[in-house]
């Protein structure tokens, strides 16, 4: 089948399917492939349906299948998830795609009741519905900004600079917004000027991001990062624990070859409680850390028993010495539903029966700041913050702690459960837009991958591929000046909420006035 077969297939579809297949391609803009373009038109399809749409909830229900095609390519991964049962990671998927296809609907939905009272002038504020709708997404217990429209633009180093002022949001409006201009443009009769403007809003992140990017200081640490590459379903195994425990030992001491001032290992890298039951292990690793003057900081399960006789347990992570576990410990925030907790367990109790093969963890509270080196022997303090796995998709739990005095970010990552699909691309991608946001490097270490460090320009200094074995060091420039973006937050975001709800009124009342006359065009 040719190209022009393939048109004329195309256009011979059902309206329906052709908005599934606008989210497909919608959907392969997606790491890890690098056609990030493709969400540069895959919306097209999308608006020019909503224009045509004869009501608020035919605009919903295009929504709802445009996302279907985009959420099923981006999240497939989910259904591949080998922590729990075969039908439950499928209906996992199933479900979140479902459930996150609301949000389409809604935008859907949005415009196409703009539309009815303002015409045309509702495509020009479909960028802030867009955006509003994709902020307010990211928060709560179900909070997921993974499939924010931004994250298809991490290939492009100069474009993800803009997100230092304008956070992810700014850049899915950018997106949002070309796609308009691009409908516009296929229906304009002066083509000539909206060719212009077009080129003109298109390349003005370009320049804009050329201009931010900046000059990484010399480095002055240096870091490594161990990348086991363990089974998932054999980590807690009593059999080989001693195994693990030795390799991760083992992996240190390549590391320390180069010298670095820290070693960072996973997320849950030890496979047992080093301050209740591990105590053996803990000693070796003392000794081992004496030996090597380094220390290590991991990922590592554990639990508080309380005096009611409830226990508590957390993702956490710990600072690892020759004096053994440092008091200061960060326990995991942001818990992955229905894979680390059971939303709304805490008020219905019940639900703490469900076994659907995922864990059953406390959330963390407290902004944990990690510090190297001590002050009182004449060193200095250098402060950095540990993000474990989901944590470090969500801008706003690291822009936290950044102002809590963090001078460089660390990722540490159990992707084991999605073996070689897109999830592990689509996670590691996100981990440059937290050094572009806050000009921090991000040392990320993943159990089976993918681990590297990203300097504060959001370039990639050193990598460890997909499910291998093996250690790296790499020298970073720890930071404490402060971005807009740190100091503000998602203003942006904020200011695009505020106006899609304040001229949404303004265009209700105007319908009313007007003797709820449709303007639709």
């Amino acid at each position: 089948m040719n190209s022009r077969d393939i048109i004329t297939w195309s256009r011979n579809l059902p309206d329906s399917w052709k908005l599934v297949l606008a989210g497909v391609v919608t959907g392969l803009s997606f790491p890890p492939v690098p056609l990030g373009f493709l969400a540069w038109i895959g919306l097209v399809p999308l608006i020019n349906a909503w224009l045509k749409s004869s009501s608020p909830s035919r605009s919903a229900w295009y929504g709802f299948l445009w996302s279907l095609g985009f959420l099923f390519v981006v999240m497939y991964w989910l259904a591949l998830n080998t922590g729990t049962y075969w039908w439950a990671a499928t209906m996992s998927m199933v479900a979140a795609v479902l459930f996150l296809s609301l949000n389409y609907a809604l935008i859907g939905w949005w415009f196409g009741w703009l539309h009815a009272r303002r015409g045309r002038v509702a495509l020009w504020l479909l960028p802030l519905v867009w955006v509003c709708v994709e902020f307010l997404r990211s928060f709560g217990t179900l909070g997921f900004p993974w499939i924010a429209l931004a994250n298809s633009q991490t290939g492009f180093l100069l474009l993800i600079q803009n997100t230092e002022i304008f956070g992810i949001y700014g850049l899915s409006f950018w997106i949002v917004l070309i796609n308009i201009l691009v409908v516009d443009l296929l229906h304009a009769h002066k083509k000539l000027i909206s060719a212009l403007i077009l080129v003109g809003i298109f390349l003005f992140p370009w320049l804009s991001g050329w201009l931010l990017l900046p000059e990484v200081p010399e480095p002055t640490l240096r870091v490594g990062v161990v990348q086991p590459n363990v089974n998932a379903a054999e980590k807690w195994m009593p059999e080989i624990r001693d195994r693990h425990f030795n390799q991760l030992i083992a992996l240190t001491r390549l590391a320390a070859v180069d010298s670095p001032d820290v070693v960072f290992w996973p997320e849950a890298a030890t496979p047992a409680y080093l301050r209740r039951g591990g105590r053996g292990y803990l000693r070796q690793i003392q000794e081992e850390l004496r030996l090597l003057r380094l220390p290590v900081v991991t990922g590592m399960p554990d639990f508080q028993r309380l005096p009611n006789g409830n226990v508590h347990y957390y993702n956490a992570v710990g600072f690892l010495d020759s004096m053994g576990i440092r008091d200061q410990q960060y326990n995991k925030i942001q818990l992955v539903p229905f894979g680390e907790y059971i939303p709304l367990s805490k008020w219905i109790p019940a639900l703490n029966s469900l076994n659907l093969g995922q864990g059953n963890f406390t959330h963390g509270t407290e902004y944990t700041v990690f510090s190297l080196g001590s002050p009182a022997a004449g060193e200095d303090s250098i402060s950095f913050s540990v993000g474990v796995c989901f944590e470090t998709t969500f801008p706003g739990l690291n822009r936290r702690f950044v102002r809590e005095g963090a001078s460089f970010l660390v990722g540490v990552v159990n992707d084991a459960w999605y073996q070689t699909s897109s999830g592990p691309y689509q996670h590691a991608a996100q981990a440059r837009f937290r050094a572009v946001e806050f000009r921090r490097p991000m040392v990320r270490a993943a159990n089976t991958g993918i681990s590297m460090v990203i300097d504060q320009a959001g370039k990639v200094v050193a990598y460890y591929e997909l499910n291998k074995e093996g250690v790296f060091t790499a020298s970073i420039a720890p930071a404490t000046d402060m971005t807009f973006y740190t100091r503000f937050g998602d203003l942006f975001a904020l200011l695009s909420v505020l106006a899609a709800m304040i001229l949404s009124i303004v265009a209700h009342r105007n319908h009313l006035r007007a003797g709820g006359q449709s303007e639709a065009a």
